[in-house]
Parts: structure tokens; C-alpha cells; sequence
């Protein structure tokens, strides 16, 4: 499996940098960003290289995949923690019940059992 990971990591980089290679000249014109509210004056970005672009979307893309995968870990983490101190506090009741002394009652099946052995050994 691990090999398999390697190989796929290689061909996705492979492909990147032959996009990158090939689309050079589209990639280098620049963009300029411009946010236009109603009341205010419209706010605009500096020319900007069109591959900063595609390297800062993938950039926010990553990050915001790990906020996911933190967050996810630390639920799991909680729910770990509140699963184990359950585990532990049913622990203690059956150690706290063993404990007991058992009361032993007469049993319904036993008793027609019991009383034909009482009846052999009158005999």
C-alpha cells in the first residue's frame, strides 16, 4: 500500500509540473482582484501572476481541510475520553458487585431433583 501512495503522489506531481511547463505564458499574465461594495469605493489587489492565484486557492484549500481534520480528531479524541471514563465507572460497579454476598434461593427446576434424591436415600 505504501508503494501504491508513493506511485500515485509521483504521477500527480508529474502531471503539476507538466501543466505548469506546458501553460508557462498564460500562467505568468497577471490579475488584478477588485472588491466592490455599494457604499464604499471599489477596493482592488495589486497585479498579481495568475500561478500566485492557483498556488493560493490550493493553499487555502489545504488549510481549510486541516481545520477539518483537527477538529474531527479532537471530537474523536472527547469522545474517546468520555467512552473510557464510562468503561471505567462500569468497571468499578461490577468489582463493587462481585463483592456481594450471594443469597442463594431455591431454585423451581431443582426442587423435583432434590426431592428424588431425598426419596432414593429413604429407601
Amino acid at each position: 500500500m505504501r508503494y501504491i501512495k508513493v506511485l500515485v503522489s509521483v504521477l500527480i506531481f508529474f502531471i503539476t509540473m507538466m501543466f505548469f511547463v506546458q501553460n508557462n505564458e498564460v500562467l505568468q499574465q497577471t490579475v488584478t482582484l477588485k472588491l466592490d461594495f455599494f457604499l464604499n469605493p471599489a477596493w482592488s489587489s495589486i497585479p498579481l501572476p495568475f500561478y500566485f492565484m492557483i498556488l493560493a486557492a490550493f493553499l487555502l484549500g489545504a488549510l481549510c481541510t486541516l481545520f477539518v481534520l483537527v477538529y474531527d480528531r479532537l471530537r474523536l479524541a472527547n469522545n474517546l475520553r468520555k467512552a473510557n471514563k464510562r468503561v471505567r465507572t462500569l468497571e468499578k460497579e461490577v468489582n463493587s458487585l462481585r463483592t456481594l454476598p450471594l443469597k442463594e434461593a431455591p431454585r423451581a427446576e431443582s426442587a423435583p431433583v432434590a426431592a428424588a434424591a431425598e426419596a432414593k436415600t429413604d429407601k
